[in-house]
């Protein structure tokens, strides 16, 4: 274990997804299968999943917050899908500097398209972009729109708007920890197709 953590401290975010899933690829199908298996047969048993769109917070912000975010998400903004939050504690610095398994969760979720959208700090998410992490907001927004109302949007200094501040969307003005946060979307998420439909209830 700690000479995997040394390996990842090297690497960088693209570096590290290639290392763990070359090196874990069938533990991490292998769990990702079982776990699927559980919940299939539990939704089975006990009723049907709701659509998801998933969300990934990855910042230092307690749990219990984004516990409430997650509340306040599905009780207060969405009715034709379920908001799933997940969360990876990021202690700042690059990918390989963060707690091997949790880098491993990440990179598991990623892989599978498991995650949609992130909340992320500004650093992180110039990481993810470097990495051809992200896809531009262009694609599911109306930006000029958004500059009128003076939404605050990052271009982590490509030109082209990657990420949304959260000190403009409601739901994360009353919970501590996710100010100055930027939520971004991830290339490969799944469920894209309910992207402009999350972003429009958080801008209402």
């Amino acid at each position: 274990m700690k000479k995997l953590i040394e390996t990842l401290k090297t690497m960088t975010f693209k570096e590290a997804v290639d290392y763990i899933w070359e090196y874990y690829k069938w533990h991490i199908i292998g769990s990702i299968a079982l776990i699927a298996f559980i919940v299939s047969m539990l939704v089975n048993i006990f009723k049907e999943t709701p659509p998801q769109y998933n969300v990934m917070v990855v910042a230092p912000i307690p749990y219990e917050q984004v516990d409430i975010l997650r509340a306040d998400l599905n009780e207060n903004y969405f009715d034709d899908f379920e908001i799933a939050v997940d969360y990876i504690m990021h202690q700042g610095g690059s990918l390989g500097h963060q707690s091997p398994e949790q880098v491993q969760k990440l990179v598991a979720r990623i892989a599978v398209g498991m995650v949609d959208a992130m909340v992320v700090e500004e650093d992180y998410g110039l990481e993810l972009l470097e990495q051809d992490g992200l896809r531009p907001l262009n694609e599911f927004l109306d930006l000029e729109a958004l500059e009128q109302e003076e939404v605050a949007l990052e271009d982590f200094g490509t030109g082209e708007i990657y990420g949304i501040g959260t000190n403009h969307l409601d739901v994360f003005n009353d919970i501590a920890g996710f100010e100055d946060k930027w939520v971004v979307l991830i290339h490969n998420g799944e469920s894209m197709d309910k992207t402009p439909e999350f972003f429009d209830s958080l801008l209402e």
